[in-house]
């Protein structure tokens, strides 16, 4: 595994403009809060990205997913970033399963998503894999993503897999390549979102949010 020292951007002073951007994508303002306070989420100085940390065993930060606040859709890792430690959310009591996401908007998407709905989204492993996945051309050639191997690598006790992936081509090939080539011993559930192509859209038309902006489309 790489030894490239992770360079973090510089934080901010405060983090205004990331919780306006994502309440503004509808995620809950308490589950941004948490996140800020454990420094998985900042603020990036001078620009205003909000910043998405991703730690190892030892709690040192390797990975820092970056993304712009504005309608620039600036999407970048941070130098220095390995993907195998991206962005994810540790349940609090340990259990047999792993949410499995393609971005961290997406996953913060779906734990507010199980906020609403009165679930405890804070006892859910939920994992990013920091971009789309590519499978192999061959499906049964492909690997098996960075971060989903090191987190079943670091947790034994995994045995359910849930799939959260685009409704799209891509995402629907990403998710037909790990039913396929995971193995066995594990559960495997395809569960994507009911509405839009991604959970943040999800999110979005459950709360009345027109996110069919971002695609140039109007209701």
């Amino acid at each position: 595994m790489q030894n490239v020292r992770l360079l973090l951007p510089k934080k901010a002073s405060d983090n205004e403009q990331v919780i306006k951007y994502l309440v503004g994508r509808g995620i809950d303002k308490d589950i941004i809060q948490e996140c800020i306070d454990n420094d998985l989420i900042y603020q990036q100085y001078q620009n205003n990205n909000v910043v998405f940390v991703g730690y190892d065993k030892f709690k040192t930060p390797r990975y820092a997913g970056i993304r712009a606040t504005n309608s620039s859709r600036y999407m970048q890792d941070a130098y220095g970033s390995h993907k195998a430690f991206s962005f994810k959310l540790d349940s609090l009591d340990k259990n047999d399963s792993v949410h499995l996401f393609e971005s961290a908007i997406d996953l913060l998407s779906y734990a507010t998503l199980m906020k609403l709905d009165n679930k405890e989204w804070y006892n859910e492993n939920l994992l990013s894999l920091a971009g789309v996945y590519q499978p192999a051309k061959k499906i049964d050639e492909s690997k098996i993503p960075l971060a989903l191997n090191y987190y079943l690598n670091q947790n034994q006790n995994i045995r359910k897999i849930i799939l959260h992936f685009d409704n799209d081509s891509a995402g629907r090939i990403a998710t037909m390549a790990l039913k396929t080539i995971l193995p066995k011993q594990y559960e495997v559930v395809d569960d994507p979102p009911k509405v839009g192509k991604d959970f943040n859209d999800f999110l979005c038309d459950r709360v009345g949010i027109n996110y069919k902006k971002r695609y140039g489309k109007e209701r």
